[in-house]
């Protein structure tokens, strides 16, 4: 298969969910690349109606930014196979309704529809410092926060906010030059100048720009040479006072097998950090994407979603759009009831959904015989401290919070000492049978919602020695 080919579907895999990429995109086939004219060929009529209708913008996107060109896509029909016998199956996986995509879109190019703006992100505690982070840098590229550093879990909105800056600068800025790569596609691009001795290119390509957004840069981890090239890019850029703008699933610190100095690079900024969307925001989340899906979606049927995918929006995007083509499928309205036998067999409800920090660190105290209001106290005491501890970790092991989030919940203590309290109890594991019980009785009433007590009706309180 040719190489073009290859990069489009490595970026329309990003965009596309799973069986939509597999149904529509995956089983196209490729019959060439020449002179700015891609050529695929499909089985059926319904196969190329549907990809024309939804998801040719998307492919000619990928298209333009792989080939550096405009391109045409041609997709025709292929009389080679056996159309009858495959067509049952491709309309059977036919939705009814518009594929609604990811939020790990193709770059927001001015001709798009804007769906991933600032205006369209919605705001909550957990992500309102990053959103004003990268809509300050959108306003006064390499004026205001150089580079910024935006990390959190996978599905949590960074693409979202790499896109909106890019979509923001090219409406706003014109005269500047922007790029949006991921870290993979950048790696591909090096491996490709190397072996066709394009360095040249590829250099000026990433060190033109006025602004230079690279997604996913965990994936640099023991890529020496990859690290390298960004390096020297990102001094260049620094140096000519070009704005920088990372994205990753964990902080500077954590990623690993990464040279010094490029570690350096990236912390020298700003870092922001992404918290997993509370069930409030999930459940705004979910009623503006039905009001894009154009169907009215109770809120009690929003709440009832929202439980079902405590951190990822990609996810309740997949269960919307579940819930929404099983209605149609019955012929049923959207209710509760349609939307529980839509979901069922996709996991019991998540404990977590129903979680966060304070419900924890309530539950923590109680287990331990304390206040809350001692959790969040500089009270240096050993069973204190131990509880503190405990809370943090069990934010960072169910919550999926990072650490200044966990942190900034625990009365403004630092990224470092939120660090330290999670990899202490961490280790402690290892070797404490008594706190790997205490973990495990606290995970279980967390799960259970209800705190536990002892034979005598009395709380069971446990104080580890060792701090």
């Amino acid at each position: 298969m040719n190489n073009v080919w290859i990069r489009i579907l490595r970026r329309l895999k990003r965009t596309i969910n799973r069986h939509s990429f597999e149904t529509w995109i995956k089983s196209m086939h490729y019959e060439g690349y020449r002179k700015g004219v891609l050529r695929l060929t499909v089985l059926n009529d319904s196969h190329r109606n549907w990809v024309n209708e939804n998801y040719l913008s998307l492919i000619r996107v990928a298209a333009r930014d792989i080939c550096r060109r405009d391109v045409e896509v041609q997709i025709s029909l292929n009389g080679v196979h056996d159309v009858k016998k495959k067509a049952p199956a491709l309309r059977r996986a036919m939705p009814k309704t518009p594929v609604v995509h990811s939020l790990r879109q193709g770059p927001a190019l001015p001709h798009t529809n804007g769906n991933f703006t600032f205006d369209n992100y919605v705001l909550g505690e957990c992500n309102e410092f990053a959103h004003a982070a990268c809509f300050k840098v959108a306003q006064s590229p390499s004026r205001a926060y150089n580079p910024l550093f935006i990390y959190g879990q996978d599905g949590v909105g960074k693409t979202h906010l790499l896109f909106a800056i890019t979509h923001y600068i090219r409406h706003n800025h014109q005269a500047l030059s922007v790029l949006y790569e991921t870290a993979e596609d950048f790696t591909n691009d090096l491996i490709e100048s190397i072996g066709s001795r394009q360095m040249p290119g590829f250099r000026a390509r990433y060190r033109n720009q006025d602004v230079l957004l690279i997604d996913d840069i965990q994936f640099i981890q023991a890529k020496k040479k990859t690290q390298e090239a960004l390096l020297h890019t990102f001094n260049a850029l620094y140096e000519l006072g070009r704005q920088i703008v990372v994205s990753c699933d964990r902080h500077p610190e954590g990623l690993q097998f990464v040279q010094e100095k490029l570690l350096s690079r990236l912390g020298s900024g700003l870092v922001v950090d992404l918290a997993p969307p509370d069930l409030d925001v999930r459940v705004r989340i979910l009623l503006k994407k039905a009001e894009k899906m154009r169907f009215d979606l109770p809120e009690e049927i929003a709440y009832y979603i929202a439980s079902r995918a405590p951190s990822n929006v990609r996810q309740l995007e997949g269960l919307l759009t579940r819930v929404k083509a099983y209605a149609e499928w019955k012929h049923l309205d959207v209710t509760l009831e349609s939307a529980k036998a839509a979901l069922n067999g996709y996991g019991k409800l998540n404990a977590s959904a129903r979680l966060s920090t304070k419900v924890i660190q309530n539950k923590v105290a109680l287990y331990y015989g304390l206040r809350t209001d001692d959790l969040l106290s500089r009270n240096r005491a050993k069973n204190i401290v131990r509880a503190r501890q405990v809370a943090m970790f069990l934010c960072r092991e169910l919550l999926k919070e990072s650490y200044p989030s966990i942190g900034r919940s625990f009365s403004g203590m630092s990224h470092a000492a939120a660090m330290h309290s999670c990899r202490r109890v961490a280790s402690m594991l290892r070797t404490d049978p008594r706190l790997v019980q205490t973990i495990d009785v606290l995970k279980n009433e967390l799960a259970e919602g209800r705190p536990k007590r002892n034979e005598g009706g009395q709380l069971c309180v446990q104080f580890d020695a060792k701090t």
